[in-house]
């Protein structure tokens, strides 16, 4: 008796494909399988919202540095006021002297070269005028005011105005957001500003 090949007996044994088979391998093909098919659907919809989460990230960060930023500037004026007011700052001629001492306290992350300092003295506190106090730029966003460094005699009123060019990563603005102070090229112009009337002498 010759004996069954049981190779051929498991490949014969398999049954052939019912029409409900055939047609579970064929939806795909379906024209309305093709519109309720979710593959990709997720990253369809993180390319909706990159570019509004991304800006949002971006003017989350910039804002912290930027108010972090002007908190330090403030402190280091009221530090420096306090110089002119008692006396102790470096005398009329040594501004380079007075911006190092200022320089030493900024934090590690600003920059000396992008810190400028105005002194000036003024017979009366009515004469301060606010606008003179604002940076102006040229054309190439450079600072065009006249800095001066005047401490003044005991009794004068001074003005100290510290200015400082924050460097602001994608300038031209992101989802709307954009620090860039006008005419300052690619920087944020941040100012602080102290008036002070010097203790007298005893």
């Amino acid at each position: 008796m010759q004996k069954e090949d049981p190779i051929k007996r498991r490949a014969t044994s398999c049954p052939a494909a019912g029409p409900a088979e055939r047609k579970s391998l064929n939806r795909t093909t379906a024209p309305g399988v093709f519109f309720r098919d979710q593959a990709g659907a997720t990253a369809l919809e993180f390319a909706f919202i990159a570019i509004p989460l991304f800006a949002l990230l971006y003017a989350s960060v910039m804002t912290s540095i930027i108010y972090f930023t002007q908190d330090s500037l403030d402190a280091i004026s009221d530090q420096m006021s306090r110089q002119i007011l008692t006396g102790q700052a470096p005398a009329s001629g040594n501004a380079s002297e007075f911006k190092a001492q200022a320089c030493a306290s900024l934090p590690s992350y600003m920059n000396c070269s992008s810190l400028y300092i105005n002194v000036q003295t003024v017979s009366s506190f009515s004469d301060v005028n606010a606008a003179e106090t604002q940076p102006v730029f040229g054309s190439g966003g450079q600072l065009t005011n006249s800095l001066n460094y005047d401490p003044g005699s005991p009794g004068d009123i001074v003005v100290l105005e510290l200015i400082y060019m924050l460097p602001v990563p994608l300038s031209g603005g992101l989802g709307g957001f954009n620090p860039v102070t006008k005419g300052a090229g690619q920087n944020l112009a941040m100012v602080s500003t102290v008036v002070i009337k010097a203790e007298p002498a005893t």
